[in-house]
């Protein structure tokens, strides 16, 4: 009696050890983590462990089932039941959200032309922008929703488009990370910000910094815009649009994610308060839910408002030691950011186009960070400027 008392005792403390395990990196890595404000640090601590964690509560379970096949010390619906959770919460930590609920598309995305896309795109939708080397892409809000991530080649280059909806930022980067190709996936979010994993080294990454949680790697960020529809396909009449269908049974959650996802936002953006609380917003030098756009060069930030932008069209202006143009085009809805850098030469630019063509030559684009929640920019850069 006293042996088997010890195995029951063993057993139940097994269970509670892996139950308490499991659940914990299920709340960590999943929405509820954000809600109850656990801090960010445990999920960049716990996230690289995971694999091994998972192992090991795998290994306590399988001992739990081995002790209840040769004793029978337990009711056997609760170790039934206790299998179940168990292998539900190994299986949402590891695999649901990257590999079936939020399915990036870093190397197998598809495009469209923009005839096709405008028989399923009104001419207000929201539509981010890539061109590169006279290349375009689009990528629509509404359809980047559930991936988050897309990549292809544009002119030339390996880029991948990524989006945030709680940060409304997209965001994309070049492909190749330290000279080697990466493979970004969706991890969760930490403050109300996008996190992926590079499955192919194994980092985490900040889509907001760029950056590895500890600052030692980071992503190269690529020039977006973002326009309404209507105007992409003015601009780039021969471009390409990013659209996914799936069908059967990935179809239906998609169309059911997508619109929890609305109703879930629709008090994130129009609410006084974010949907998880895990933001600093002290800063009240604007309204917490506008919407601006940010420039990040050489450790210096600064945001821009729209009613600066409309006011100011053309703005020369220099951001972390980097002379930058700003341009306003009213017609398009679109913010271009450019290096007035032309030749070796810095120039003060008076007029230019939409593709950035100036009467000295045509300028180079740089990255811009638009239209994201002014809470979500200055709580990740507190120390940002404000049309400066």
């Amino acid at each position: 009696m006293g042996e088997h008392r010890m195995t029951r005792n063993i057993m139940w403390t097994l269970i509670a050890i892996t139950l308490a395990a499991g659940a914990f990196s299920s709340i960590l890595f999943t929405e509820l983590g954000q809600f109850l404000n656990l801090p960010s640090t445990w999920l960049y601590a716990v996230y690289p462990n995971l694999g091994w964690t998972s192992v090991t509560v795998i290994i306590a379970c399988l001992g739990v089932i081995f002790l209840q096949f040769r004793y029978k010390l337990l009711d056997r619906r609760i170790v039934l039941g206790y299998v179940v959770i168990i292998a539900g919460m190994v299986f949402v930590t590891n695999y649901f959200v990257p590999e079936i609920w939020l399915r990036g598309h870093h190397h197998t995305a598809e495009f469209i032309s923009v005839p096709e896309a405008d028989a399923m795109l009104e001419d207000n939708d929201d539509v981010f922008v890539l061109e590169i080397n006279g290349e375009a892409r689009a990528y629509p809000r509404d359809w980047m929703m559930i991936p988050h991530i897309a990549g292809d080649t544009v002119g030339g280059e390996e880029v991948v488009m990524t989006y945030c909806a709680l940060s409304n930022l997209p965001l994309p980067f070049s492909s190749s990370v330290m000279g080697e190709d990466s493979h970004l996936k969706v991890v969760s979010q930490v403050h109300n910000n996008l996190v992926m994993v590079d499955e192919n080294s194994g980092e985490l990454y900040q889509q907001i910094t760029s950056s590895t949680p500890d600052g030692s790697g980071h992503l190269d960020p690529e020039a977006a815009q973002r326009m309404p529809w209507r105007s992409f396909k003015a601009i780039y009449p021969n471009g390409r649009v990013f659209h996914v269908v799936e069908t059967g049974l990935l179809g239906l959650l998609d169309k059911i994610t997508y619109a929890l996802f609305v109703n879930t936002l629709e008090g994130h953006y129009e609410g006084e308060k974010p949907l998880f609380p895990t933001l600093s917003l002290d800063d009240d030098r604007l309204p917490a839910k506008e919407k601006i756009w940010g420039l990040n060069i050489n450790g210096e930030q600064v945001a821009y408002t729209r009613s600066f932008l409309e006011q100011k069209p053309l703005h020369n202006t220099t951001v972390g030691g980097v002379s930058v143009l700003l341009a306003w085009f009213p017609e398009y809805e679109t913010l271009g950011v450019f290096s007035r850098k032309l030749n070796g030469r810095t120039i003060e630019v008076t007029n230019i186009d939409v593709h950035g063509e100036t009467s000295e030559g045509k300028l180079d684009r740089l990255p811009q960070y638009p239209h994201v929640f002014w809470m979500i920019w200055s709580h990740w850069y507190p120390e940002s400027g404000i049309n400066s």
